[in-house]
């Protein structure tokens, strides 16, 4: 038995070519499991003689995505049943009831939420909306026309109307800091000086151990923060992805040398070959030595790269891309200029500037 019950409209970019996000998903169960929690509370209130609802409130009530209109994209629900609900006579009104009531709470103007919406479910509003980006937006249709919108700061207002932090998907960049082996967790240290701790999975322990306290390399989390009305993050709730990237800083650089196109240097200038750039960026990176400070990459109008260290002696080297050969130069004073050529299309030779690095490049006295 199917019968439709609700057609959101959801506006934005992503949802131009008249479909649905599979992330929206999960938008849309969290909206599933807002009507029943509601419609057990209405029922309720109607029943003050009971401590609880009916065996099975609930259990045989199923939202199905029937399919996609246009409309940016409108995603029909229908409701859907082996039967007739197998609730007793009546008592499938308290989820149409419910249905109304949630379009009745998002279109309320701030400060007047219906008396009869508890404001323990606004709760609920965390994970519902929660994959809107700040240009989309859901409109649902109530009784009499009532139009309801909702977006990220919309949602938000919902939250905190009940509690004192909403939550919302976050991505932080930094590098790992100390873990805690015990709580499963470990603190990631931000470019602008703050910090917070990560929950992380087993599997993840191995990366915090070998990338824990070595800032050079960048840990990228994604997940679920919880925010206060400042939008000042709390705490961060789950995560959802962790990705390392080593010696960050060399693979930021050496992607911007990819993206130069011929006439980079005021309309003359070569580009870099990218197949020669990621010959080395594979050989580099995650290889560095830790003790040596990065240097920093520079192309030349011929097409090749220079790197340059800000150290004693203004070490660099010149990397010709065409046959990958390096001459090494540093100025020593009282011991003559020190220069080493290296033949970097042999795999052996990179261990060798390596070693050679550790030794010749002698940061600067403080």
């Amino acid at each position: 038995m199917k019968s439709p019950f609700v057609q959101p409209r959801f506006e934005g970019p992503r949802f131009a070519e008249h479909t649905l996000p599979l992330e929206v998903a999960k938008d849309l169960a969290a909206y599933e499991t807002l009507v029943v929690e509601l419609a057990k509370h209405l029922y309720l209130h109607d029943h003050p003689e009971r401590q609880r609802v009916l065996k099975g409130f609930g259990s045989d009530f199923h939202l199905h995505l029937e399919r996609v209109d246009d409309g940016c994209a409108k995603p029909l629900l229908s409701l859907v049943a082996a039967s007739t609900l197998a609730l007793g006579a009546g008592t499938n009104i308290y989820f149409e009831r419910a249905r109304d009531l949630i379009t009745e709470c998002i279109a309320a103007p701030d400060g007047r939420l219906p008396s009869n919406f508890p404001r323990d479910l606004l709760v609920h509003f965390n994970q519902i909306g929660r994959s809107l980006r700040p240009d989309e937006r859901m409109e649902m249709t109530g009784p009499g026309g009532t139009r309801a919108v909702l977006n990220p700061e919309r949602r938000k207002k919902l939250v905190l109307a009940a509690d004192k932090v909403y939550e919302r998907e976050l991505e932080l960049n930094g590098a790992i800091g100390e873990a805690d082996w015990e709580k499963s967790s470990f603190r990631i240290r931000m470019a602008d000086g703050s910090s917070a701790v990560i929950p992380m999975p087993q599997s993840f322990h191995s990366q915090a151990s070998k990338y824990g306290g070595k800032s050079r390399h960048q840990v990228t989390v994604k997940g679920i923060g919880a925010y206060n009305s400042w939008d000042l993050l709390q705490k961060v709730v789950s995560t959802e992805s962790l990705e390392v990237q080593p010696d960050y800083q060399l693979a930021s650089r050496l992607d911007e040398l990819r993206a130069l196109e011929n006439g980079w240097l005021d309309g003359k200038g070569i580009a870099p070959d990218q197949r020669k750039l990621d010959f080395i960026a594979a050989r580099m990176i995650g290889r560095y030595p830790e003790n040596v400070t990065l240097p920093d990459i520079i192309p030349t109008p011929e097409g090749n790269i220079l790197f340059e260290w800000d150290a004693v002696g203004e070490p660099s080297l010149d990397v010709r891309l065409t046959d990958l050969k390096g001459e090494f130069h540093s100025f020593r004073p009282n011991q003559g200029d020190m220069e080493r050529e290296f033949n970097f299309s042999a795999e052996e030779e990179w261990n060798a500037f390596f070693e050679f690095l550790s030794p010749n490049i002698v940061s600067r006295p403080a």
